[in-house]
């Protein structure tokens, strides 16, 4: 999968295992002075002290990953990157942070030379994988397709198990095929991402909600799938999102009731929460309240339940608002969705708006 740069939190947090791998005194110092200066809280303060640790340890490849984390856009958070590669060229965390850069910034023929000239080198299958991610992503990018399927191919027969990288890899392939109008080679290569399990789905279903140049073909290439296997669950379930998206309540209710059973325990959160959000959209509120309150009073930053608890009031003005406002705080804080959280703390300041 992509890596991208992370916050410095977790780059910090790999650091006492860094700092135990046998790395001389010095190194160690520089890493435990790297940690610190994470955690200085003044921006100015903690970019003069990487500054300084850059110039006086650059061959320890955590500074500049710590450095490009915090730096001020991605064009910056590159240069260092690729600075630091100057000094470690061999080091596999410094070279996925720069292919995931390069993907950031559409840099696709930057990306694909880097990741050629990556796999020429001798990494373990883990990184290879994740070369060969990106190596498929450019070649995607630059619409040399058979190229992308070929490294594809070779992602899934490196050694250990990747199901889900190599099915995302492979509904990556199915939906450029379907893009360039083969469908044929599209509904291959999506089958090939099922047989690994449900992972291209989510891949998909985010493409549909997402991204609106790709959004009719992810919707085809799936309601073909789903029409040609109506036993496979995930495809079903996608199926009922589609009717509800679609405002279709009484096809999401024949897609509701002819889902496959029994489901898999993973898939049962899911079809809950869409059974109370249609329940909710067919005005048949109370219903739809009383699920959303069973899955809260098991996890009270439930995504799904939150997310259907938001819609009732936006719609109907239910719950009341007490047990909205007393739902929305236990959950606030807790969401890890960005979007949701954003939706939860716009719904309590208009609920709520700050005293003058």
């Amino acid at each position: 999968m992509a890596v991208r740069i992370r916050p410095a939190l977790l780059l910090t947090l790999l650091l006492p295992a860094l700092a135990g791998c046998g790395l001389f005194a010095r190194e160690r110092d520089a890493l435990q002075d790297l940690s610190a200066a994470m955690r200085l809280e003044d921006p100015a303060a903690r970019d003069a002290a990487l500054c300084s640790l850059r110039g006086r340890e650059p061959l320890v490849a955590p500074v500049w990953l710590a450095s490009a984390s915090v730096a001020g856009s991605p064009e910056a958070a590159l240069a260092l990157v690729e600075r630091g590669l100057s000094f470690r060229s061999g080091s596999p965390d410094l070279l996925l942070a720069h292919l995931s850069l390069l993907a950031q910034l559409d840099r696709p023929d930057r990306q694909l030379a880097c990741a050629q000239a990556a796999l020429a080198q001798g990494h373990p299958p883990e990184v290879r994988a994740e070369v060969l991610w990106f190596l498929a992503d450019a070649l995607l990018a630059t619409g040399r397709l058979d190229e992308a399927e070929d490294a594809v191919l070779r992602l899934g027969a490196l050694p250990g198990e990747r199901h889900d990288m190599t099915a995302a890899a492979w509904a990556r392939v199915a939906l450029a095929r379907e893009v360039a109008g083969d469908a044929p080679q599209a509904d291959r290569a999506l089958r090939a991402s099922l047989d690994l399990g449900p992972q291209g789905l989510s891949i998909l279903r985010r493409v549909a909600f997402t991204n609106e140049a790709h959004a009719d073909a992810s919707h085809r290439l799936v309601a073909r799938a789903a029409t040609a296997s109506s036993d496979h669950p995930d495809l079903q379930v996608w199926l009922l999102v589609e009717r509800i998206a679609q405002g279709d309540l009484s096809g999401a209710q024949a897609a509701l009731e002819a889902l496959p059973e029994p489901l898999p325990e993973r898939l049962l959160p899911e079809r809950e929460a869409l059974e109370a959000r249609l329940l909710v959209l067919q005005d048949r509120v109370d219903e739809g309240l009383s699920l959303v309150r069973r899955r809260l009073a098991q996890d009270p930053a439930d995504p799904l339940a939150v997310a259907v608890l938001l819609e009732a009031w936006h719609l109907h003005h239910q719950p009341q608002q007490d047990e909205l406002v007393h739902r929305l705080q236990a959950a606030r804080g807790r969401l890890r969705d960005p979007l949701l959280a954003r939706q939860v703390a716009a719904t309590l300041a208009q609920i709520q708006p700050p005293a003058d």
